[in-house]
């Protein structure tokens, strides 16, 4: 009987074959605490304040833009996060609407969970967060949007914890201009 002389490579390319693929593997989100944003962007607006962090604002409305700096107060603060807020998927009503899935990054130890909308109709479609190895949340990004005969809106919300802010919104009425708005907020120490 003759040993083929590869087959130590053939069990290599196998084993690694079955690692790759169970790796990826989306598993079942585990903690729904991740899931109240609400209470989430309260404290970090909270610690923004605390903080003492300067905005560095730009935005730009159907391609003019204007920028500007500043000290905010927790008025400015909830109303620069009232979107994020907004796209609170820890409600009573949607307990069952969305589909969360945990992918672990086994070289770094953190992790995203998912939240994507079982329905078109729900909103917001999909939340991503992006966990540190400890669970902390360091970034969120959130996809909302809207179509139908007379009406589009779409509307991209991105917060890296203590870093920056953007907010991305197209809305399209019919028989008018689009609108394009887009919000970038850089936060940095004051000088």
């Amino acid at each position: 009987m003759r040993i083929n002389p590869y087959r130590h490579l053939y069990i290599a390319l196998a084993a690694i074959t079955l690692l790759a693929c169970n790796t990826g593997a989306p598993q079942p989100a585990t903690n729904s605490a991740h899931s109240n944003l609400k209470t989430y962007f309260e404290t970090e607006a909270g610690l923004l304040l605390q903080n003492g962090l300067q905005l560095h604002k730009s935005v730009v409305l159907n391609g003019q833009r204007d920028s500007i700096t500043l000290s905010p107060d927790s008025a400015e603060l909830q109303h620069l996060l009232k979107p994020f807020t907004d796209a609170d998927i820890n409600k009573p009503s949607l307990r069952d609407a969305y589909r969360a899935d945990t992918i672990p990054d086994l070289i770094s130890g953190n992790s995203t969970v998912m939240y994507t909308a079982r329905k078109a109709a729900t909103s917001p479609q999909q939340v991503i967060l992006n966990l540190d190895r400890q669970g902390h949340i360091t970034a969120v990004n959130i996809h909302k949007s809207t179509r139908n005969l007379v009406y589009e809106y779409q509307q991209h919300l991105f917060y890296q914890h203590l870093k920056t802010i953007r907010i991305t919104t197209f809305q399209k009425i019919a028989f008018l201009k689009p609108r394009e708005l887009d919000v970038k907020v850089w936060l940095a120490p004051k000088n």
